[in-house]
């Protein structure tokens, strides 16, 4: 038994082994703001990479294993910031307007760790940006909320807070959707199983009708 045990010990080991972050900097036009935003990013990913699987539930199913490293590449690019299955891709030119949106890479690694199949993408969204607003930036979300006019799966910020106000009513329910959405069924069916009956539409609803009348 004792080979066993040991085996054990070592995978126990390697699964909690700290996250290498590589990062990658353009050959050229790299200025301090740019440096202070990659050395941010590479510790922001190294310390939320277990919080981000503890929030999802990461690890509890045959086959997920935590990532050894990340790359982290800044280069010239439309858009903000995209996880291609390699790498955390981030445009060098929105950084230099932004400098203090380094949390977008919490929101890049969730999409690391989720690796969805035939999952709709305004639920891969709203999750990571659930994770990003509500648990990295304490529920700041920097949205002005019309419930009559939103929906729920409209995605990125919209999904994340209206999944944050389902999380804190029904605990658990994000670790449930991640299962539900890595073993290939349906995230409708799994929110109303894990809500007491209520879908995701009655759940919007309720939020609609609790809200405070607009002046």
């Amino acid at each position: 038994m004792q080979p066993l045990v040991l085996a054990g010990l070592l995978w126990a080991t390697q699964a909690v082994a700290a996250l290498e972050v590589k990062v990658v900097l353009p050959e050229q036009g790299v200025d301090d703001k740019l440096k202070a935003f990659a050395a941010k990013a590479e510790t922001l990913l190294k310390e939320w990479e277990p919080k981000v699987a503890d929030a999802l539930g990461f690890g509890a199913r045959p086959g997920e294993v935590h990532p050894a490293s990340i790359t982290i590449i800044f280069r010239e690019m439309k858009g903000v910031a995209y996880w291609d299955g390699k790498a955390i891709n981030v445009a060098t030119q929105w950084v230099a307007s932004h400098p203090e949106d380094v949390g977008l890479v919490v929101h890049e690694l969730v999409h690391v760790l989720q690796a969805y199949r035939k999952v709709p993408g305004w639920f891969t969204e709203g999750v990571a940006d659930y994770i990003r607003f509500q648990l990295l930036e304490q529920g700041r979300y920097g949205i002005r909320l019309d419930l009559a006019k939103m929906k729920p799966r409209d995605s990125y910020r919209v999904t994340g807070w209206f999944l944050a106000q389902s999380e804190a009513k029904h605990p658990g329910l994000i670790r449930r959707l991640h299962a539900a959405a890595k073993e290939g069924r349906d995230i409708e069916q799994a929110f109303a199983e894990h809500c007491q009956g209520r879908t995701i539409d009655q759940s919007w609803a309720d939020l609609a009708a609790a809200a405070p009348a607009k002046k």
